[in-house]
């Protein structure tokens, strides 16, 4: 008897470019590097920065069966031949989509973290005049269509699944939740690489490892620093890890206020929070974020936002604001650094050992492949009985 021949799965992250998505692929194709799998030939399909921040690593990425580094953007991969990779696929897992494809004889499983589809009535969407909310709605409805070619979901929240499947186009999608997770080198100070940050007069430095997504809330900023000085006298620069293009767009006000260190690899986001003296993050939607998990995993306090996305993640172990106030944000920055240093060290303690409680990124690399052999294996199945029939 021939022997069954194995899955063929191809991991695919050429559109990750920046961001959290970025890391998010690099630990997961990491620690899959050290994880045997029977059955199963696993083939990646890199961005240059993903395929960086694994050299970076030291990843061995000869120890998958094929590997190759393309750079997809958007939906202009319809065109560049994203799914001439998938060919002689059993199953291509895009680790966060949209995947932008029309045909492809593979099943497709897709991670999704997209929170403007999910709630498209929110602060960002308001701030809109009609033009730009109808080009918005436009954007997201062709990418919402582009996620509905996928066979299957992975996110990493249950709020997302329970905001998918109250839309129809999901409703009957097989949805799974895997929580995310802080790659080891957080844990390694060995591993991580150096940053040099521009000289800085202020008492304190707050900063935060972001795209300059509107949703970021990034601009409010300036007048917090501002309220810091005028309200309480208090000296506060804050570092932003803006790529050149973004920070280019930014207004003369804004970059006269705020210090850009520019984009960072995996290995480099440990030390540029390790210089900070905490994590200031004003975002007002998210699917998830890595960011109060890194804060807390590093040991700096965490002021954020007072909304459930960061409350189901930190529970009582962050500083919240309202990320509409500037004067708030101040006042609780403020209030939070006049307490003794003793105080604050208890309070940045216990964050510490509450983020113990998550899951590793090997926990996570693990599951992912549980739920790509389960579905690969189905949908194999499935198409030997079509053969049969």
């Amino acid at each position: 008897m021939s022997k069954a021949r194995s899955h063929q799965v191809l991991i695919n992250c050429s559109n990750l470019h920046v961001g959290g998505g970025v890391a998010v692929a690099t630990s997961f194709i990491d620690c899959l590097a050290e994880l045997k799998y029977e059955d199963t030939d696993i083939h990646l399909l890199l961005s240059s920065d993903v395929s960086r921040n694994l050299k970076m690593l030291g990843t061995d990425t000869n120890r998958f069966a094929s590997c190759q580094v393309r750079d997809f953007f958007g939906i202009k991969a319809l065109w560049q031949g994203l799914s001439s990779h998938f060919r002689g696929m059993d199953l291509v897992f895009t680790v966060f989509g949209p995947a932008y494809f029309l045909f492809s004889k593979s099943y497709h499983l897709v991670g999704f973290a997209q929170p403007l589809i999910i709630y498209p009535d929110n602060p960002i969407t308001a701030r809109l005049n009609f033009f730009n909310h109808m080009v918005f709605r436009i954007k997201y409805r062709i990418q919402q269509y582009f996620f509905t070619r996928a066979d299957a979901i992975i996110v990493e929240l249950e709020h997302v699944k329970t905001g998918l499947e109250k839309i129809d186009w999901f409703a009957h999608k097989p949805i799974s939740v895997v929580h995310s997770a802080v790659h080891t080198v957080f844990k390694e100070p060995d591993k991580w690489l150096p940053l040099v940050l521009p000289k800085s007069q202020a008492s304190l430095k707050l900063g935060i490892i972001s795209r300059n997504y509107p949703h970021k809330n990034l601009q409010i900023l300036g007048e917090v620093k501002r309220h810091l000085l005028e309200d309480y006298k208090l000296a506060v620069d804050f570092y932003v890890t803006f790529q050149p293009d973004e920070w280019a767009s930014c207004d003369a006000s804004f970059r006269g206020n705020i210090i850009n260190v520019g984009g960072l690899n995996l290995s480099q986001c440990p030390t540029f929070y390790s210089l900070m003296d905490g994590v200031i993050f004003p975002s007002l939607l998210e699917c998830f974020s890595a960011v109060p998990i890194e804060a807390m995993m590093v040991k700096k306090p965490l002021f954020a936002s007072d909304l459930p996305f960061i409350r189901d993640v930190c529970d009582d172990h962050c500083n919240y604001f309202d990320p509409l106030d500037a004067k708030d944000i101040a006042r609780v920055i403020f209030d939070f650094f006049k307490q003794p240093e003793s105080e604050r060290a208890g309070w940045v303690g216990g964050a510490y050992e509450h983020v113990q409680k998550y899951h590793g990124p090997v926990d996570r690399a693990e599951k992912y492949m549980a739920i790509i052999k389960e579905l690969v294996s189905s949908h194999r199945e499935i198409q030997l009985r079509n053969l049969m029939e």
